[in-house]
């Protein structure tokens, strides 16, 4: 069951996502955190950490999240990507739209400049 909580980070807001971004997940998180990006103002730390499967409609829910956030000025960055997941990240060239960073420290660095 996907699941995610909002956290302050340095430069930003980290979302820990946990759970398989599959459809049910997609379906189950999707509009709670659009709403919850859409009311905010900072870039945006997307830790994936406890994320052990992504399916397409997961890829396609991280890049609308990303663009969304791109139009408002905002950036999002990934991190915490388990090793499997990130084989798909790099199959699809995720990276290209979206930063890819190794842990929370490294995208809160990434978004300080």
């Amino acid at each position: 069951m996907a699941e995610f909580e909002e956290f302050d980070a340095d430069g930003g807001v980290r979302f820990e996502l946990s759970g398989r971004l599959d459809s049910a997940g997609v379906e189950r998180i999707e509009a709670a955190l659009v709403e919850t990006l859409r009311r905010g103002t900072a870039n945006v730390i997307l830790d994936l950490h406890s994320v052990p499967f992504v399916g397409s409609l997961g890829i396609r829910m991280l890049i609308s999240l990303a663009r969304a956030l791109q139009r408002q000025g905002r950036t999002a960055i990934l991190s915490g990507v388990q090793p499997q997941v990130l084989d798909v990240f790099e199959t699809v060239a995720l990276g290209e739209m979206i930063p890819i960073a190794g842990n929370a420290d490294e995208a809160a660095q990434l978004l300080a400049g």
